[in-house]
């Protein structure tokens, strides 16, 4: 797993459904949920602040997702980058 501290990286839409921001207690992503919107369903695209047991301490709603991108990248970019699908380490080295 990669942290990289207040560096270019950040949610894009490539990487917005597993990378996150992570502080000391926090943990910012994207979810996505469902609702009813004038007897049709629609999705919405939610950055979220999860604390460490999970529990849900804020949400915002967006129909577009780089709209969500945006904002979360805007809010918690401050915070450490996570993007479980890099690499990090020794046997990530070109030399292995």
């Amino acid at each position: 797993m990669l942290t990289v501290k207040n560096d270019v990286m950040s949610l894009n839409l490539t990487n917005w459904n597993y990378s996150y921001y992570n502080s000391e207690f926090f943990k910012a992503l994207i979810s996505i949920v469902g609702t009813e919107k004038d007897g049709e369903f629609v999705q919405l695209y939610c950055p979220t602040v999860i604390d460490d047991q999970d529990t849900e301490v804020f949400q915002k709603d967006f129909e577009d997702l780089q709209e969500a991108i945006d904002f979360i990248n805007k809010n918690y970019s401050h915070w450490s980058f996570i993007d479980p699908a890099r690499k990090d380490g020794c046997s990530s080295c070109s030399a292995h």
